[in-house]
């Protein structure tokens, strides 16, 4: 018998930081039940991306020693297939994410997340921006 239950969302995770990259995947894919995506290369990101077709993507500021999410969220923005996708976009350089928080009211369904997060707040983010239907229950 088929099951008629929905696939699991697809979360992209774009960092420099291995360690997240494991934090996450624990977190979103065997706690929460996310297909996880992860990436540890900004240069590589955009490509994997569109790949991958995320449901989300989270998306670190600061790859490298560079604030290179900013590209790699304008790439999305301007890309068709990506245009839409949610972006949740992290960092721990809040000063950084706080002086640049009025570009992000150009950007459609992006939020920012400042490191280190609350997990609850973290998930909250992640629901509200997933599509409401078709949502596995957890």
């Amino acid at each position: 018998m088929l099951s008629t239950r929905p696939a699991p969302f697809r979360i992209a995770v774009i960092d420099d930081d291995p360690t997240f990259l494991e934090l996450m995947q624990e977190l979103l894919g065997a706690g929460e039940g996310y297909e996880v995506f992860t990436c540890p290369n900004w240069v590589d990101s955009f490509e994997h991306i569109k790949q991958v077709q995320p449901d989300l993507v989270m998306l670190d500021l600061m790859l490298g020693r560079q604030q290179a999410g900013w590209a790699v969220l304008e790439l999305l923005r301007s890309e068709p297939a990506t245009s839409e996708t949610p972006v949740i976009l992290c960092s721990a350089a809040v000063p950084a994410l706080d002086g640049r928080m009025a570009r992000l009211n150009g950007f459609t369904r992006v939020e920012a997340v400042a490191k280190p997060f609350d997990v609850d707040h973290l998930l909250q983010t992640i629901e509200r921006l997933l599509p409401a239907q078709d949502r596995i229950p957890t």
